[in-house]
């Protein structure tokens, strides 16, 4: 693959609740295939849509992030939305962080089944046009898949292998994945249940959940 975002920092959001290993090997798989400096992930306040009911306090869900990536080469943490107005909007977001760091190329990072609901998202269709996007293959989509996708809202061309072109607007890039079945409601699911969770998530998430179970079961056992 073509590295036309060498050293661009990428931006994976995400509610996080709580960070797994899925989230880390997304973040891991698109800085190594496209060369970028690092990717920092950047935890929503309130996500539009899933509110409060059911979400760790912001703050913990920071400190589980921080604990995550720590060791973990190129990934970092972003506390951006937590002073930001709520609900937490995507484009609202790389709108203020193109606008503070002017310099920087940033690559919006997110997984294959979020990038097909972007006609649902607050001005979804509107970020090709905002910053570089980069598509991680969670489920194995595809680039025919994508590229029918990208017709069907704007036009585009190629410029290279995975690489697509927004006319008037900035570059798509399909990054492949290994098919890692992991999510977040999987975690809270298991671990409510008092069920294992290594392997699912990092070590000193775990840890963290282990020292302090009431914590995390009186807000998940709550029905998002």
């Amino acid at each position: 693959m073509s590295r036309p975002l060498s050293g661009s920092v990428g931006i994976l959001g995400g509610s996080f609740n709580p960070v797994h290993n899925g989230h880390l090997r997304m973040a891991i798989e698109a800085r190594e295939a496209l060369g970028l400096g690092r990717v920092d992930l950047l935890p929503a306040k309130v996500p539009p849509h899933k509110g409060k009911s059911g979400l760790l306090d912001f703050d913990l869900r920071l400190t589980l992030l921080r604990q995550a990536v720590t060791g973990v080469e190129g990934l970092g943490v972003s506390a951006l939305e937590g002073e930001m107005p709520v609900p937490s909007y995507s484009h609202v977001t790389l709108t203020r962080l193109c606008a503070m760091f002017p310099d920087t190329n940033h690559v919006f990072v997110l997984g294959s089944p979020d990038f097909l609901t972007l006609p649902d998202w607050h001005r979804g269709l509107e970020l090709p046009l905002l910053t570089d996007i980069a598509v991680v293959d969670r489920l194995g989509l595809g680039q025919a898949a994508v590229d029918e996708f990208l017709g069907r809202h704007w036009k585009w061309r190629e410029e290279g292998p995975g690489v697509r072109r927004i006319e008037t607007g900035r570059r798509v890039v399909l990054v492949p994945m290994a098919r890692l079945d992991v999510s977040a409601s999987m975690v809270r699911e298991k671990f409510c249940a008092g069920l294992e969770t290594s392997g699912l998530v990092p070590d000193a998430v775990r840890g963290r959940m282990l020292a302090d179970p009431h914590l995390f079961k009186d807000c998940w056992n709550v029905s998002p």
